[in-house]
Protein backbone atom coordinates (compact mmCIF):
# COMPACT_ATOMS: atom_id res chain seq x y z
CA UNK A 1 0.00 0.00 0.00
CA UNK A 2 2.84 2.48 0.61
CA UNK A 3 4.73 1.53 -2.29
CA UNK A 4 1.43 2.15 -4.24
CA UNK A 5 1.23 5.66 -2.34
CA UNK A 6 4.53 6.52 -3.46
CA UNK A 7 4.18 5.56 -7.06
CA UNK A 8 1.34 7.74 -7.03
CA UNK A 9 3.10 10.40 -5.69
CA UNK A 10 5.76 10.34 -8.14
CA UNK A 11 3.38 10.23 -10.78
CA UNK A 12 1.82 13.24 -9.74
CA UNK A 13 5.37 14.82 -9.27
CA UNK A 14 6.04 14.01 -12.56
CA UNK A 15 2.26 15.56 -13.86
CA UNK A 16 2.72 18.52 -12.02
CA UNK A 17 6.52 19.45 -13.42
CA UNK A 18 5.16 18.77 -16.96
CA UNK A 19 2.08 21.09 -16.31
CA UNK A 20 4.49 23.91 -14.87
CA UNK A 21 6.54 23.47 -17.84
CA UNK A 22 4.27 24.24 -20.18
CA UNK A 23 3.06 27.40 -18.77
CA UNK A 24 6.52 28.26 -18.87
CA UNK A 25 6.64 27.87 -22.56
CA UNK A 26 3.27 29.56 -23.02
CA UNK A 27 4.32 32.55 -20.84
CA UNK A 28 7.84 33.37 -22.81
CA UNK A 29 5.62 32.56 -26.38
CA UNK A 30 3.37 35.52 -24.78
CA UNK A 31 6.11 37.48 -24.26
CA UNK A 32 8.32 37.35 -26.89
CA UNK A 33 4.97 38.80 -29.14
CA UNK A 34 4.14 41.71 -26.83
CA UNK A 35 7.73 42.61 -26.58
CA UNK A 36 8.45 42.45 -30.47
CA UNK A 37 5.45 43.91 -31.35
CA UNK A 38 5.78 46.68 -28.89
CA UNK A 39 9.29 47.37 -29.88
CA UNK A 40 7.81 48.06 -33.83
CA UNK A 41 5.30 49.72 -32.61
CA UNK A 42 7.06 52.50 -29.51
CA UNK A 43 9.93 52.61 -31.96
CA UNK A 44 12.43 50.70 -29.32
CA UNK A 45 15.17 48.89 -30.64
CA UNK A 46 15.95 47.61 -27.16
CA UNK A 47 12.07 46.95 -26.70
CA UNK A 48 12.54 44.69 -29.68
CA UNK A 49 15.71 43.33 -29.07
CA UNK A 50 14.59 41.99 -25.94
CA UNK A 51 11.55 40.16 -27.55
CA UNK A 52 14.48 38.52 -29.93
CA UNK A 53 15.67 37.30 -26.84
CA UNK A 54 13.08 35.63 -25.16
CA UNK A 55 12.70 34.02 -28.47
CA UNK A 56 16.11 31.92 -26.61
CA UNK A 57 13.92 31.59 -23.67
CA UNK A 58 10.96 30.38 -25.02
CA UNK A 59 13.59 27.55 -26.91
CA UNK A 60 14.63 27.28 -23.21
CA UNK A 61 11.71 26.53 -21.65
CA UNK A 62 10.67 24.02 -24.48
CA UNK A 63 14.11 22.26 -23.38
CA UNK A 64 12.65 21.61 -19.89
CA UNK A 65 9.72 20.52 -20.80
CA UNK A 66 11.60 17.67 -23.34
CA UNK A 67 14.22 16.95 -20.45
CA UNK A 68 11.24 16.49 -17.63
CA UNK A 69 9.86 13.91 -20.03
CA UNK A 70 12.80 12.04 -20.79
CA UNK A 71 13.77 12.07 -17.23
CA UNK A 72 10.30 9.97 -16.42
CA UNK A 73 11.86 7.17 -19.21
CA UNK A 74 12.99 3.90 -18.03
CA UNK A 75 15.25 1.69 -19.81
CA UNK A 76 17.20 -1.05 -19.45
CA UNK A 77 20.43 -0.12 -19.84
CA UNK A 78 19.42 2.85 -17.50
CA UNK A 79 18.75 0.90 -14.40
CA UNK A 80 18.93 4.03 -12.10
CA UNK A 81 16.02 5.91 -14.17
CA UNK A 82 17.23 9.24 -16.27
CA UNK A 83 16.60 11.45 -13.51
CA UNK A 84 19.84 13.37 -13.95
CA UNK A 85 18.59 14.90 -17.45
CA UNK A 86 16.88 17.47 -15.45
CA UNK A 87 20.23 18.43 -13.81
CA UNK A 88 21.64 18.52 -17.50
CA UNK A 89 18.88 20.86 -18.79
CA UNK A 90 19.69 22.69 -15.24
CA UNK A 91 23.54 23.16 -16.76
CA UNK A 92 21.93 23.75 -20.20
CA UNK A 93 19.85 26.94 -18.96
CA UNK A 94 22.93 27.91 -16.68
CA UNK A 95 24.61 29.08 -19.65
CA UNK A 96 21.99 30.43 -21.48
CA UNK A 97 21.56 32.73 -18.47
CA UNK A 98 25.43 33.59 -19.17
CA UNK A 99 24.30 34.13 -22.41
CA UNK A 100 21.73 36.47 -21.62
CA UNK A 101 23.68 38.60 -19.44
CA UNK A 102 26.44 38.84 -22.11
CA UNK A 103 23.38 39.90 -24.90
CA UNK A 104 22.17 42.59 -22.17
CA UNK A 105 25.34 44.04 -21.54
CA UNK A 106 26.12 44.19 -25.08
CA UNK A 107 23.27 45.50 -26.48
CA UNK A 108 22.87 48.19 -24.11
CA UNK A 109 27.03 49.07 -23.57
CA UNK A 110 27.91 49.21 -26.99
CA UNK A 111 24.71 49.00 -29.13
CA UNK A 112 23.40 52.35 -30.72
CA UNK A 113 20.92 54.86 -29.17
CA UNK A 114 16.96 55.22 -30.77
CA UNK A 115 14.99 57.69 -30.49
CA UNK A 116 11.31 56.75 -28.70
CA UNK A 117 8.27 57.26 -31.10
CA UNK A 118 5.92 56.09 -28.82
CA UNK A 119 6.62 56.04 -24.95
CA UNK A 120 2.99 55.24 -23.86
CA UNK A 121 3.30 51.86 -25.90
CA UNK A 122 7.11 51.40 -24.40
CA UNK A 123 5.73 51.81 -20.99
CA UNK A 124 2.52 49.57 -21.06
CA UNK A 125 4.56 46.69 -22.33
CA UNK A 126 7.47 46.83 -20.32
CA UNK A 127 5.09 47.45 -17.44
CA UNK A 128 3.29 44.11 -18.40
CA UNK A 129 6.61 42.09 -18.90
CA UNK A 130 8.25 43.47 -15.22
CA UNK A 131 4.75 42.43 -13.43
CA UNK A 132 3.93 38.89 -15.25
CA UNK A 133 7.87 37.83 -14.95
CA UNK A 134 8.05 38.66 -11.35
CA UNK A 135 5.40 37.40 -10.44
CA UNK A 136 5.46 34.07 -12.25
CA UNK A 137 9.58 33.22 -11.60
CA UNK A 138 7.99 33.57 -8.12
CA UNK A 139 6.06 30.85 -8.11
CA UNK A 140 7.68 28.78 -10.38
CA UNK A 141 10.47 29.01 -8.13
CA UNK A 142 7.90 28.17 -5.15
CA UNK A 143 6.49 25.21 -6.75
CA UNK A 144 10.15 23.95 -8.38
CA UNK A 145 11.33 23.44 -4.46
CA UNK A 146 8.33 21.84 -3.14
CA UNK A 147 8.82 19.52 -6.60
CA UNK A 148 12.54 19.20 -5.72
CA UNK A 149 12.92 19.61 -9.23
CA UNK A 150 16.21 21.38 -10.53
CA UNK A 151 15.32 22.08 -13.99
CA UNK A 152 12.40 23.90 -12.72
CA UNK A 153 14.29 26.48 -10.56
CA UNK A 154 16.81 27.01 -13.02
CA UNK A 155 13.46 27.76 -15.43
CA UNK A 156 12.60 30.09 -12.68
CA UNK A 157 15.34 32.06 -12.26
CA UNK A 158 16.36 32.06 -16.81
CA UNK A 159 12.28 33.53 -16.63
CA UNK A 160 13.86 36.25 -13.44
CA UNK A 161 16.29 37.46 -15.99
CA UNK A 162 13.39 38.95 -18.41
CA UNK A 163 12.46 40.82 -15.08
CA UNK A 164 15.89 42.34 -14.59
CA UNK A 165 16.21 42.66 -18.98
CA UNK A 166 12.38 44.71 -18.93
CA UNK A 167 13.56 46.79 -15.94
CA UNK A 168 17.07 47.72 -17.57
CA UNK A 169 15.15 48.39 -20.90
CA UNK A 170 12.29 50.77 -18.57
CA UNK A 171 15.33 52.48 -17.29
CA UNK A 172 16.95 52.93 -20.70
CA UNK A 173 13.70 53.94 -22.13
CA UNK A 174 13.30 56.66 -19.08
CA UNK A 175 16.78 58.17 -19.50
CA UNK A 176 16.75 58.70 -23.26
CA UNK A 177 13.03 60.33 -22.83
CA UNK A 178 14.34 62.57 -20.19
CA UNK A 179 17.93 63.25 -22.07
CA UNK A 180 19.96 60.77 -19.84
CA UNK A 181 20.93 57.65 -22.12
CA UNK A 182 24.00 57.32 -19.13
CA UNK A 183 21.61 55.96 -16.78
CA UNK A 184 20.67 52.74 -19.14
CA UNK A 185 24.64 52.00 -18.95
CA UNK A 186 24.81 51.97 -14.98
CA UNK A 187 21.54 50.12 -14.76
CA UNK A 188 22.77 47.45 -16.92
CA UNK A 189 25.86 46.71 -14.99
CA UNK A 190 24.40 46.13 -11.50
CA UNK A 191 21.98 43.91 -13.49
CA UNK A 192 24.05 41.62 -15.54
CA UNK A 193 26.08 40.86 -12.13
CA UNK A 194 22.76 39.57 -10.61
CA UNK A 195 22.35 37.37 -13.89
CA UNK A 196 25.74 36.35 -13.62
CA UNK A 197 25.69 35.08 -10.07
CA UNK A 198 21.89 33.26 -10.50
CA UNK A 199 23.38 31.13 -13.68
CA UNK A 200 26.38 30.58 -11.39
CA UNK A 201 24.78 29.39 -8.69
CA UNK A 202 22.52 26.83 -11.06
CA UNK A 203 25.32 25.81 -13.30
CA UNK A 204 27.23 24.91 -9.42
CA UNK A 205 24.63 22.65 -8.21
CA UNK A 206 23.85 21.15 -11.83
CA UNK A 207 27.65 20.08 -12.04
CA UNK A 208 27.76 18.86 -7.95
CA UNK A 209 24.88 16.48 -9.19
CA UNK A 210 26.45 15.28 -12.27
CA UNK A 211 29.77 14.92 -10.98
CA UNK A 212 27.98 12.56 -8.05
CA UNK A 213 28.43 14.95 -4.57
CA UNK A 214 26.95 13.97 -1.82
CA UNK A 215 24.35 14.29 -0.71
CA UNK A 216 23.39 18.13 1.20
CA UNK A 217 24.16 18.02 5.37
CA UNK A 218 20.36 18.96 5.75
CA UNK A 219 19.40 15.45 4.32
CA UNK A 220 22.72 13.57 5.67
CA UNK A 221 21.37 14.84 9.25
CA UNK A 222 17.63 14.63 8.80
CA UNK A 223 18.47 10.47 8.22
CA UNK A 224 20.92 10.21 10.98
CA UNK A 225 18.05 11.73 13.37
CA UNK A 226 16.19 8.71 12.13
CA UNK A 227 18.69 6.41 12.27
CA UNK A 228 19.40 7.09 15.96
CA UNK A 229 15.67 6.80 17.17
CA UNK A 230 16.30 3.10 16.21
CA UNK A 231 17.22 0.87 18.92
CA UNK A 232 18.24 -2.31 17.37
CA UNK A 233 21.39 0.24 15.24
CA UNK A 234 24.85 -0.31 17.39
CA UNK A 235 26.74 1.82 15.40
CA UNK A 236 26.11 3.86 12.29
CA UNK A 237 29.44 3.61 10.57
CA UNK A 238 28.66 5.72 7.07
CA UNK A 239 25.81 7.85 5.54
CA UNK A 240 26.34 8.85 1.79
CA UNK A 241 24.13 8.79 -1.28
CA UNK A 242 23.78 11.58 -4.05
CA UNK A 243 20.70 13.26 -6.19
CA UNK A 244 19.53 12.80 -9.69
CA UNK A 245 16.61 15.04 -10.62
CA UNK A 246 14.13 15.17 -7.93
CA UNK A 247 15.32 12.35 -5.96
CA UNK A 248 17.78 11.51 -3.41
CA UNK A 249 19.58 7.79 -3.83
CA UNK A 250 20.43 6.75 -0.04
CA UNK A 251 23.56 4.30 1.14
CA UNK A 252 23.83 3.37 4.71
CA UNK A 253 26.49 1.36 6.23
CA UNK A 254 25.39 0.03 9.62
CA UNK A 255 26.11 -2.41 12.13
CA UNK A 256 22.74 -4.02 13.89
CA UNK A 257 21.90 -5.19 17.55
CA UNK A 258 20.83 -8.81 16.03
CA UNK A 259 22.61 -12.17 15.43
CA UNK A 260 19.38 -13.46 13.27
CA UNK A 261 19.78 -12.50 9.28
CA UNK A 262 15.68 -12.97 8.87
CA UNK A 263 15.80 -10.20 12.14
CA UNK A 264 18.74 -7.82 10.44
CA UNK A 265 16.52 -8.06 7.17
CA UNK A 266 13.29 -7.10 8.93
CA UNK A 267 15.11 -4.04 10.47
CA UNK A 268 16.97 -2.25 7.22
CA UNK A 269 13.40 -3.06 5.08
CA UNK A 270 11.91 -0.76 8.76
CA UNK A 271 15.20 1.71 8.42
CA UNK A 272 13.92 2.20 4.59
CA UNK A 273 10.27 2.77 4.97
CA UNK A 274 10.71 4.79 7.80
CA UNK A 275 13.45 7.43 5.64
CA UNK A 276 10.76 7.12 2.57
CA UNK A 277 8.11 7.84 4.78
CA UNK A 278 9.76 10.84 6.26
CA UNK A 279 12.05 12.12 3.12
CA UNK A 280 9.39 11.85 0.03
CA UNK A 281 12.09 12.30 -2.65
CA UNK A 282 14.11 9.62 -1.52
CA UNK A 283 13.79 7.01 -4.61
CA UNK A 284 16.07 4.09 -3.27
CA UNK A 285 17.57 3.46 0.39
CA UNK A 286 20.57 0.66 -0.07
CA UNK A 287 21.28 -0.70 3.48
CA UNK A 288 24.96 -2.39 4.01
CA UNK A 289 24.48 -4.06 7.81
CA UNK A 290 26.55 -6.34 10.31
Amino acid sequence: METNLRNSSKTLNFTEKKKISLYSIGVNLFLSLIKIAGGIFSGSAALTADGVHSLSDLAASVSVYIGIIISNKKFKSFPHGLYKVENLVALISAFAIFFAGYEIAKDVLFGETTLIKNLSVALIVIGVTVVSTFLYSRWEKKKAIELNSPSLLADSEHIKTDFYTALVVLIGVLGQFFGYPIIEKIAVVIVVYFIFHSGFEILKEATKVLLDASLDHESITEIQEILQNESKIKTINTITGRNAGSFKFVQLDLALNTDSLSEAHDIAHNIEEQIKDKMPFVEKVVIHYQ
